[in-house]
Parts: structure tokens; C-alpha cells; sequence
């Protein structure tokens, strides 16, 4: 593994006070931005890319295919051009036109699908490729085993280890691919029974049974169940409002200088009220997937 990626993961954590709720116990928050790349998605980038090369799936031949523009995308492309391998990612030919410069510098390359064809361009475009060229391979996060595993191997134990705790009483996350609820979730619920894993949905949507409605908060409740999610792991879902996920997000970084990306607030949100049925010193935990540099101007 290149030096770059040793870097991946040991992120900090820091602790929120309940700010609804003075007397009751605040939460910790994993703040995954100061990874490489700027995101928790390098975790399941770097183990999804190591994964099909120690299968032999990825060779140097091979190029990796996605459709992908956010922080996957990122993270597999950093991942994969530092182990020497070529990546493309299909996007939207309306998607912004910096967050694709920004990609091309970290040496991915770009196809654009005809957004006019209507949602989902890219992944149908992705698919065509993938159909007709057997130069290409898919990691696709969405099922891929390896995904929730990078949390299972690294955020879990790391979240043990700088807490210096024994067991969490209750890890909270959003779910878009459910990786990281589902990772986290097994290796926490592996140390202690007790501990209750929590999904984040935007209100109005019922993850659990398949119910999904049009929102504004990235990354979560993304239309499907993925295949990696395992309901067993979850003990309950908790819904958030987008605007009062904004209003978090502004509180946060004027009065403590927390800056978080929108799912980040969603989680954040979800903890604090979460927390409010544990007393003080009760360890309640969630992450920050990402900075709140990246949606600048969002609304």
C-alpha cells in the first residue's frame, strides 16, 4: 500500500454537548473529513480496490468503472490511481462542472451521460459500458461486501480505542449504501448486545419498508434497500427534518466551529435526539461523514 493510504482512517472525535437537552448526555462525533480525500467514503474506497486485487477481479488491465461523483467516487479514484490503476466515473452531463474538474485532477476519468434521458443516466450509461467492454469492472459499493467490512476492520475498533470504553451504549448513522451502520454496527454490537445500533431517514421516508419520497438531504435514503443492509443489525430509525438539519449545521459552525457536510448534520441531529433518553456519560456515537466545504451555496 502507498504511503497516502496509511493515512486513511484514525480520524478524530470529538464530543457535543446536548445542546436540547443540558442534563441528558451529549454525543460523540467522528470526524471523517480529514481523511484523504476529505470523506469516510476512502475508507470503503481503499478496501473495496484492495479486495478485487487480492481477489485477481482488478488487474492492471482492467479499468475501474463507476458511476460515481461525490465522495465514492473520490475515494475510489484516490484509492485506485495511488495502487496504480486507471478509473472512469459516469456522471451527469448537468453535474457541477467544478466537482468534475476536481476529479480529473485526482486523475479520474470522466464520461458524461445525456441527463435529458431522464434520472439515473449515468448508472444505465455505466451499466452499457460495463455490458459491452470486458476491460471494465464495478466495485459497487451497494453490494459489495467489502464496503461495510472497511468499517467492521477500522471505524468500529477506532471508535473503541480513542474512547478508551468498553462498549458504546448506541452508534447512530444515516444509511445510503448502509456500510458504515452496517460495518460499525456488527463490531459494535459484537463487543456488547446492548449496544443499539440507529439508522438516520429524512421524515417521510420508511426505510424499512422500502417507502422513499423526494428530499434535500445527500447521501441517505437513496431510493432502494441496498443488498449489504441487514435489518437485524437495527434497532430502530430516527427521523430528521432537512431544515432543522440546516439550522444545526449553522449552529455548529458559529458556535463551536464545526463545520459538517449535510448528511453529517443529519446524523448529528439524530444523536442529540437519541441522547436525550440516556442520562450523562452514557457514550452515544455517530459520524461526520464529510465538511460542510463541499456544499457551499446548498439549500
Amino acid at each position: 500500500m502507498t504511503e497516502l493510504l496509511n493515512y486513511v482512517g484514525n480520524t478524530p472525535i470529538i464530543k457535543i454537548e446536548n445542546i436540547f437537552n443540558p442534563d441528558r448526555s451529549g454525543v460523540y462525533v467522528k470526524l471523517e473529513e480529514f481523511n484523504p480525500g476529505g470523506s469516510i467514503k476512502s475508507r470503503p474506497g481503499v478496501h473495496m480496490v484492495l479486495d478485487a486485487q487480492e481477489k485477481k477481479l482488478l488487474t492492471k488491465d482492467k479499468i475501474i468503472l463507476e458511476p460515481r461523483g461525490g465522495n465514492t467516487g473520490l475515494g475510489i479514484t484516490i484509492a485506485a490511481i495511488a495502487l496504480g490503476y486507471k478509473v472512469n466515473l459516469v456522471i451527469p452531463d448537468n453535474f457541477s462542472k467544478e466537482k468534475i474538474k476536481n476529479l480529473e485532477s485526482y486523475g479520474a476519468k470522466i464520461i458524461l451521460s445525456d441527463h435529458n434521458t431522464g434520472p439515473g443516466s449515468h448508472v444505465r450509461l455505466a451499466r452499457e459500458i460495463l455490458n459491452s467492454d470486458n476491460n471494465y469492472i464495478s466495485l459497487d459499493q451497494f453490494s459489495n461486501p467489502a464496503n461495510p467490512l472497511s468499517h467492521y476492520l477500522t471505524t468500529g475498533p477506532e471508535i473503541i480505542n480513542q474512547l478508551k470504553v468498553r462498549k458504546v451504549d448506541a452508534f447512530v448513522a444515516g444509511i445510503g449504501t448502509g456500510g458504515t451502520l452496517m460495518g460499525v454496527g456488527r463490531y459494535l454490537k459484537g463487543i456488547s448486545s446492548d449496544t443499539k445500533v440507529i439508522g438516520v431517514q429524512p421524515s417521510g421516508c420508511d426505510f424499512k419498508n422500502n417507502i422513499f419520497i423526494p428530499y434535500k438531504i445527500e447521501a441517505i435514503a437513496v431510493g432502494f434497500i441496498p443488498p449489504i443492509v441487514n435489518f437485524s443489525l437495527i434497532d430502530h430509525m430516527i427521523n430528521v427534518d432537512f431544515n432543522e438539519v440546516m439550522e444545526l449545521r449553522s449552529w455548529l459552525s458559529k458556535n463551536k466551529g464545526i463545520f459538517v457536510g449535510v448528511s453529517s448534520g443529519a446524523n448529528i441531529l439524530a444523536s442529540l435526539k437519541e441522547a436525550k433518553k440516556y442520562k450523562k456519560g452514557k457514550i452515544i456515537v455517530t459520524v461526520a461523514p464529510d465538511s460542510g466545504r463541499s456544499y457551499i451555496g446548498y439549500e
